[in-house]
């Protein structure tokens, strides 16, 4: 939890985002997932709320990174109603897709306009299913 809800602009350059890759590919997550959330209206109104911090404008928000983000002005984590579809999304997709490695970070643009909102989601190394898993707490691991 202790993370920032924006990533570095190092993890931006680096990231990976729903238009890079090869074309046509029978598991593209990233394609699939923006193409989704675009056309979620829910999902829209919640990164509309998302109120920016200072310096923050134009940065994509981090919604996963191995837990979901609490954003500013949030109750919960990875911001409800995106944190449902994208889970939705995943859970229903092949099998295996979800067990695609992945390394980094991912964005995911809401809008085809210059400057929409943008998604972030990753870590260094991991699996679109890994999103599907509660993390377990430190202090969950130590209590045993």
């Amino acid at each position: 939890e202790g993370s920032s809800p924006e990533p570095s602009e190092a993890e931006l350059a680096g990231a990976a985002t729903a238009d890079s890759g090869p074309k046509g590919r029978a598991c593209d997550m990233a394609r699939w997932l923006q193409s989704a959330l675009r056309k979620d209206p829910l999902v829209q109104a919640a990164v509309a709320q998302v109120r920016p911090t200072p310096g923050s404008a134009g940065k994509a928000i981090m919604v996963w990174n191995g837990d979901w983000v609490r954003s500013h002005g949030e109750e919960g984590k990875g911001l409800a109603a995106v944190r449902e579809a994208i889970l939705w999304e995943i859970a229903f997709a092949p099998a295996a897709c979800r067990s695609e490695p992945v390394s980094g970070l991912v964005l995911i643009s809401l809008s085809q306009s210059p400057g929409a909102p943008q998604l972030a989601v990753g870590l260094a190394a991991w699996r679109w299913s890994d999103l599907l898993t509660p993390r377990r707490s430190a202090s969950a691991d130590t209590a045993r």
